[in-house]
């Protein structure tokens, strides 16, 4: 899916309004910016396995998009997950939960949205699944939906509409 650049404001419009997950979810560190095809995580509360599986399977330029289940008493994401995602190629990480290294993350430029941070780490104990349809921001993500954020936050657009989006968006519309 090769997107112009876009803002989340601009595919809320046009996409009719319904995609934007919850408030919550907010870019990280201002300027924060993302757009690619969504890399779907489902991981019980605090708990990373999955989220680590994930990074080594997504593709480069996808979205990295974790069902948390809102839990924030455990970072999900930190610097030094983001600079690996960097190395893969990976455009970014979406989290309904907490990530950390906000300040490191920031100075990577590495586009991450989450609830907030803490500095608490991760458990270690219980897998997730991958590939899955799931629920981040209040928001039903599947695989391969269009995932754009900014610092207006998150919006998900199916990924059977991105297409003819993206064309109304490089068409002007």
């Amino acid at each position: 899916m090769e997107a112009p650049a876009l803002a989340t404001a601009d595919v809320s419009d046009l996409a009719g309004g319904d995609v934007a997950m919850d408030g919550r979810v907010r870019a990280l560190w201002r300027g924060a910016r993302v757009v690619g095809p969504a890399f779907t995580v489902r991981t019980p509360p605090g708990e990373h396995p999955a989220v680590k599986r994930a990074l080594e399977q997504a593709a480069p330029g996808d979205v990295i998009v974790i069902d948390g289940g809102g839990f924030v008493g455990r970072a999900l994401w930190g610097d030094r997950m983001a600079l690996r995602a960097q190395e893969l190629g990976i455009a970014g990480v979406v989290i309904d939960g907490a990530a950390r290294d906000v300040a490191q993350v920031e100075a990577l430029a590495f586009p991450l949205f989450a609830i907030t941070s803490v500095p608490t780490a991760p458990l270690t104990e219980l897998d997730g699944e991958l590939g899955e349809a799931i629920t981040c921001g209040g928001r039903r993500v599947e695989q391969g939906d269009l995932i754009v954020g900014d610092d207006d936050g998150v919006v998900v657009v199916p990924r059977a509409a991105a297409d003819e989006l993206l064309r109304r968006i490089a068409a002007g519309a």
